[in-house]
Formats: C-alpha cells, structure tokens, sequence
C-alpha cells in the first residue's frame, strides 16, 4: 500500500468525491509565524492506494471490516507542548450544492478512509506565552501496518514553526465584541431532554464554555415564549424542523390575580455565562420587536408587538397567555426589576431583530420604559433599514448594522460609532442569509470567516454579529440544509452536535477565532504605527478601496476581497515582525 499526502492550510476546502487537480498535490510550504498565546492550525490530506483504517496517536482502534490496512498518525512537539497540540480527523458534511466538505472537526479516534479518496486532517496548537524558543518544529509520524503485523514507519512530515516575541491575550480581554446569539431550547430538543433540566444546563455549559472561548461577549436570555416566531418553522414542509424557543422566565398568575415569576432558570443561565466570562452584556429577546404578528398571532390586545408569554392561572387551574396591557406591564416590570436586584443592570439590554418602524419602536419603547420608572433602559437593535437607522438611532443604545448599510454609511461610520460609544453603547456589523458573500455558509470559502475580523477592523467598527452559534435542522449531519435558497447549509449554526452533550468545532468556527486574533494583533499595532497605516498600507490591497464596494441588490454585494490565505498570513507576518521590534 502507497500513502501519499500533502500539507494544507487551515482555510482549505475539500469536496470529498470531486476530482482533485494535480497541482492540489504539489507540496507548498505553510511559513507558519505565530505570536505566544496565538491559536493556529492546518490541514493534512492524505490517501493511499488501498483502503484503510486511520487511527490517531495511541489508538488501537479498528474499523467494523477488522484487521486489514492501519494507518497511525503520531503527533511529536517538545515535551512541554504536548498538552497544548492535538491532531483531529474531519467529518465532512453536505452542503447545499451536495459537496461533502471538510468542516466538522471530530472527536472520533480513527477514520475509514476509501481506496485512491483523501482524508483531511486538522492540526493545532497554541504556543503558551512563557515559551522561550524562537522555532520548533510539530512532527507527524505516519505509521503503517496489516493485520497482526508490527507497525513501519513510513515517514514524518516535519512542519516548522517561528514563534514571535509578541503575547496575544486570551480572547475574553480582547476588544473584540462577538456577539453570536444562542438558542438553548434548540439544544434540549436536539438531545431529547426535558427543558431547563440538569441535563438541559449541563449541555448548555458545554457550549457556552465553548462559545467563550472565541471571546463571546454576549449572553442571549429569552424572556417571553417563541420570540422569532419559530423562524417562520411552520411554513417549511421540505425538511421540517421545530426552531422554537422558549421563555426562561416560569410565569404563573395568583389566586390574587397578580403575576408571578420563578426566575430560576434565567438565573442559571446568566451565572452559567459569567462563569466563562461571556456575560459582558446580557440581552434580553422577546419584549422588542418580535415577528409575524399578522401571521402567527398577538395574544395582547391593543399592544403592536406580538409578545407571548405563556403563564399558569392558579385560580382557574389551566394554561393562558398574556393578553392584556396590565399583565404585560407587570410581567416586564417583574423581569426588569429583577435584573436590577441582581446587580445585572449595567448589562442588560432589551434587543429587537431586524425592526423596520421606528414609530411602532418608539412606542414599545415608551411602553417598556414606564415599567422600571427610575431606570433607564438601555436599548440595542439588529438592523438592515436605512429608514430605521436615521430615524430610531437616538432611541438605540447598543446597534448592529448589516453589511449594505455598513457600506453606504461608510464615510460616517465614525461618526456613528462615536455616538453609540458615547453613550456606553457597542457598534458591530452582521451578515445573515444575506449577501451570498462574504458569509459563513458551509459553502462559503472558508476564509471569508478570517475576514470577518479584517474587515470589523478595516470598517472601524467595535465587533461581529450573527443570529446563529447552535440552531440545527433535526439531523444536521444528514441534512443541513434548511430555506434553500433563502437560507443557506450553515447560515443556522457554527457549531455541529456531538454525541457526547458536547458541540463539534467546525472550520468555519475556527477560521472566524483567527480573524479575530488578527484583529486584536491590528489594534496591538494600531497603538505605534496609527490606524491608517493599518488601513492602507497593510490591509487596503486585499480587502479594496472601501469605495470601489458595489451594492448589486438583494444579496448581491462585491466587496473585492483577495480569497488568498497565503496573502492574509504574509500580511499577518509583517504586523508580527513589526510588534516583535517594539
């Protein structure tokens, strides 16, 4: 049996059952420059002649077709990284051209791998900031062996690494905002346990403390019942799927009439986020600028903004939802006042998806206002409405805008930003569905995630939004495809879920954790070499003049980015060599 293999960076795309052109197999060096406390990683592709079973490190596991061809990969760093590497085997999942890609970063321990097809391998690591050598060198033995046979040493695949004097803090200090909204309840349907449960919370531990670590500053609380309305889920008969979510908040109505709120399980969670640092800001979804009120229904009589909060009469012994100005007004009172019990205040924002009339806006707003009389609350909002931006920007604290509006709003950026900061507000951007490019799908290149940062930092803005971190199709690994084409494989999640209560990292993730370590290297420049160097000398040749950015309609933006990594890194480089001197 004869194993071939090539080296890839991280940002490499691999459809597994296309034909792979000759030059994909030319051997490229990766010139991997990292600063310490920097998290970098690439890609193995390796096939052979024969089918085969491949095993990581120490592993002796076999496949189901039992003692045949075995190939073992055996990391080899200095000892005192050894903890800090890891190789991993990707899975690869269907997009929606059906290209099975390289992007989920698996768990498992072994891999069949088919006759003459390649297998993607993911290598990464993080030089610890006490690191005192200026190179070394991460080893890859490749061991083969049949049947009952002693392992042979095929080869090892030597990768050099240069290490830079320049420490990258760990993400959660970073400037960086990632605001990467989460859907718990998605999770307790995905792994059929009953809502707000141990179980449920154990779950959701393991994804916020994953989450964390890309530096999410923002938790997502759910405080009335089916918020976005389900995302449209009951429309969709082509791949259903429930995409409810649900209040945290238990709500019951006394034999006195009066509302009641067990805030048990919204407690949890808030203290479950501050645990892994990510609850910088807490915003609250469902008492602002919810969906479908024509289509799916407003309980509230007299009230513009479909909220639904389901509670428990005890006096009549059944199930009601609000349908009444007082009882809202109770009820949002309860939950704000709270929050301000808590100590959470400073935090708290109360969030509206994509609004588009400022008035209906303002009067909810005045509304909500009235029910904590002596606070001020603090408002943010999601928005692709020019008309909503000019005219509602003074009743928003905290604001995200999209791509279309970033563009055409691009000489005032400043300006705007300065504004919402003076206010203690945060200014970030978001792509959704929209525009085909750059975004996040699985069949999006995968260093338009890099980009996310370079273009956060090139734009002047203080972060990155997206809606999705966790929402799932019911089998995601079988079928991620979900709206096609207004949604694309990928637009709901960045994360797959694993058997083990866990999230499966996917490249796309990782790839947007780089972006954002460049972000930071950019603002660690800024401080000696100024912003406009950063812009023009550095970044304007592969991001393009801000000016020559071309709005073509609904989801059609050319932005004239460079797909290259290779030039990302070289730039990359330069920022290193020139912290290294300072």
């Amino acid at each position: 049996m004869e194993i071939s293999y090539v080296l890839k960076d991280c940002t490499f795309k691999h459809n597994k059952y296309s034909v792979i052109e000759a030059e994909t197999w030319e051997p490229k060096d990766l010139d991997i420059v990292v600063a310490k406390g920097e998290k970098f990683a690439f890609q193995i592709m390796l096939k052979a002649t024969e089918e085969f079973n491949c095993t990581i490190d120490g592993s002796s596991t076999i496949s189901w077709k039992g003692l045949g061809n075995r190939v073992r990969l055996k990391l080899n760093v200095p000892n005192k990284l050894e903890n800090d590497f890891s190789i991993n085997v990707m899975g690869y999942v269907q997009d929606d051209t059906k290209a099975f890609v390289n992007d989920a970063i698996l768990r498992d321990k072994d891999v069949l791998v088919e006759q003459h097809l390649p297998q993607m391998f993911w290598i990464e690591g993080q030089v610890p900031e006490d690191f005192t050598e200026d190179n070394f060198n991460i080893g890859i033995d490749v061991f083969k062996s049949f049947g009952y046979e002693d392992e042979e040493k095929v080869c090892t695949i030597d990768v050099p690494v240069e290490v830079k004097n320049v420490v990258l803090k760990s993400l959660d200090e970073s400037r960086f905002f990632l605001d990467l909204w989460q859907h718990p309840s998605c999770l307790a349907r995905m792994y059929k346990v009953e809502l707000w449960s141990d179980v449920h919370f154990e779950i959701i531990d393991n994804y916020l403390k994953e989450l964390a670590s890309l530096g999410e500053k923002v938790a997502t609380v759910i405080v009335s019942d089916y918020p976005w309305a389900g995302q449209s889920c009951y429309k969709v008969y082509k791949n259903p799927s429930n995409l409810y979510e649900y209040n945290m908040v238990s709500v019951s109505k006394g034999i006195d009439g009066k509302i009641k709120c067990n805030f048990e399980s919204m407690d949890r969670y808030i203290n479950i986020a501050n645990k892994h640092k990510m609850a910088q800001e807490i915003d609250l979804f469902g008492l602002l600028g919810n969906w479908c009120a024509g289509e799916f229904g407003n309980p509230i009589e007299g009230y513009k903004d479909p909220i639904r909060v389901r509670y428990y009469d005890e006096n009549d012994k059944v199930f009601k939802f609000i349908n009444n100005t007082g009882d809202l007004k109770e009820y949002i009172g309860l939950v704000l006042n709270h929050l301000i019990e808590c100590g959470l205040w400073d935090r708290v924002r109360v969030i509206a998806d994509e609004p588009n009339n400022p008035e209906v806006v303002k009067e909810c707003i005045e509304f909500i206002n009235s029910t904590v009389d002596e606070y001020k609350v603090k408002y943010k909002s999601a928005t692709h409405d020019q008309n909503f931006l000019d005219r509602a920007k003074d009743e928003v604290d905290d604001m995200s805008i999209n791509l279309k509006l970033t563009i055409q709003n691009y000489k005032d950026i400043d300006k705007l930003k300065k504004k919402v900061n003076d206010k203690g507000g945060i200014l970030t951007w978001f792509v959704c569905c929209f525009p085909e490019k750059p975004n996040s799908f699985i069949s999006s290149p995968f260093v338009e995630n890099r980009i996310i940062g370079w273009y956060t930092y090139y734009f002047g803005l203080d972060g990155f939004l997206r809606w999705d971190y966790n929402l799932w199709t019911e089998d995601p690994w079988r079928d991620a495809s979900y709206k096609f084409p207004i949604w694309k494989a990928g637009d709901m999640f960045f994360v797959y879920p694993g058997k083990d209560l866990k999230p499966v990292r996917s490249v796309r993730m990782e790839n947007l954790r780089f972006g954002i370590q460049d972000f930071e290297l950019f603002t660690m420049l800024e401080k000696e070499k100024g912003r406009e160097y950063i812009e023009v000398e550095l970044m304007q040749e592969l991001l393009n003049k801000k000016e020559n950015a071309e709005i073509k309609g609904f989801g059609n933006i050319e932005l004239g980015y460079s797909l290259d990594n290779f030039e990302y890194d070289k730039v990359k480089k330069q920022v290193l060599d020139l912290l290294d001197k300072l």
